[in-house]
């Protein structure tokens, strides 16, 4: 069965060598490659074009599949179901394996990338609005940061907005450092970690540790524990190396900060980060006065007002 001509896989574009920035795009992505499904993939996209707000999505004519569980979906339906190599007794222990995974590494990602503050204020909150359009560069990263308190206080029982002592972090990184261990326990001296199969859970597993071992966070703990397993890194290499060879980005160059560690910036989000309150009020003073103007015309004036400062709450 072939893919219809026309389908278009919609995703964050990469950094720091890898094909994608964000996790749900990049195992996406995999189940792509993986199958060799012959699917163009556009990493210049309005997430807000998704239907959900949100990347990756499928498009395919006039149909939209927003989210990963959608998306492979299509694929399975589409003659490419990335399990299909497996026996049924290693499909069962791939999904048990991706449960476990999930549940010790999820929160884990979700905290450091998006959660702690200063690795948010510094690195993740550039990487998503240099790939977000004008205006709504300014707003949409931080959707992912409300996203990441409700993944935190629902997983490992603190919350993000509290005052840093409060951060229960060592808890998450002590069961990340089991599930490395483990994984690495796993995978062996094998290519896969089912053998000469690539897998559903090989594209889980890699999404995680890629991001967490490749971008550079001012504090990543597992970036280091990843590092001891030599196998793990020769797995997040090779695919990365191999499969995504023509797709990996980078544009980062990596400077010396006053404390000797690496700032993971590029110019461009420096300047961006450097000058983000003047630019946000530029640019929420031009989008009130459009606004304004488009309210006035269809009589809503007084509704629109509310609307504003209701807006302008969120935006700073």
């Amino acid at each position: 069965m072939e893919m219809q001509l026309g389908a278009m896989l919609h995703v964050y574009k990469g950094e720091y060598g890898l094909p994608s920035i964000d996790f749900e795009c990049l195992r996406a992505l995999c189940l792509l490659r993986f199958t060799r499904c012959p699917m163009d993939v556009e990493t210049s996209s309005n997430p807000l074009r998704s239907g959900a707000g949100k990347l990756p999505y499928l498009q395919i004519g006039n149909q939209k599949f927003a989210g990963y569980r959608q998306i492979k979906r299509v694929l399975d339906l589409e003659g490419y179901p990335i399990d299909a190599h497996l026996s049924t007794k290693q499909k069962h222990l791939s999904s048990a394996y991706a449960n476990w995974v999930f549940t010790n590494l999820h929160a884990y990602y979700h905290y450091f990338l998006y959660g702690e503050p200063h690795n948010f204020d510094t690195t993740t909150r550039g990487l998503y609005a240099k790939r977000t359009p004008f205006p709504f560069n300014f707003y949409y990263p931080s959707s992912y940061q409300r996203e990441a308190c409700d993944v935190v206080q629902v997983m490992a029982g603190f919350d993000v907005n509290d005052k840093m002592d409060k951060h229960e972090g060592d808890y998450l990184v002590v069961n990340a450092k089991k599930v490395v261990n483990l994984l690495s326990r796993k995978l062996g001296r094998k290519v896969w970690f089912f053998g000469d199969t690539y897998s559903e859970f090989d594209a889980i597993v890699y999404s995680y540790l890629a991001i967490i071992f490749k971008i550079a966070l001012p504090n990543n703990p597992l970036q280091n524990h990843i590092k001891g397993c030599q196998n793990l890194v020769n797995f997040i290499n090779r695919i990365t190396k191999d499969i995504f060879r023509n797709e990996g980005y980078s544009s980062v160059k990596l400077t010396k900060t006053p404390s000797g560690t690496e700032a993971s910036l590029t110019a461009s989000e420096r300047k961006f980060m450097d000058s983000e309150l003047n630019t946000k009020i530029v640019a929420g003073v031009g989008a009130v006065l459009a606004m304004g103007a488009f309210a006035a015309w269809r009589g809503i004036y007084n509704q629109f007002w509310v609307n504003v400062f209701v807006w302008l709450q969120t935006l700073f």
